[in-house]
């Protein structure tokens, strides 16, 4: 009955949330311990090529030499930690050619 109870109440987490559910998915363990991945709202180079994603109020700064990896979805999208001087960079995926 717990078993049947816990499994109701993450479906229903994943109804309620789909894109937190359906994007969590495919992030590697490596780039995501939770909920520190993210969709980008907003994307911008700067004129000497560092980029700064953004969603909401958490934005990061990504320098030219940072490793970005292409994006499964076709979406800009970017894992966070909290370095104790806010957030950083952990993981960088971007469509192709972008």
């Amino acid at each position: 009955m717990i078993q049947l109870l816990s499994s109701m109440l993450l479906f229903g987490g994943a109804v309620l949330h789909p894109a937190i559910a359906t994007a969590h998915s495919w992030y590697p363990g490596r780039c995501c311990k939770d909920r520190d991945c993210f969709a980008a709202d907003r994307v911008e180079r700067l004129t000497d090529g560092t980029l700064l994603l953004a969603r909401g109020s958490i934005v990061v700064r990504v320098t030219k030499s940072f490793p970005v990896e292409a994006s499964p979805d076709g979406r800009p999208h970017f894992c966070v930690w909290d370095s104790g001087w806010g957030f950083e960079a952990r993981c960088v995926f971007l469509p192709a050619g972008a």
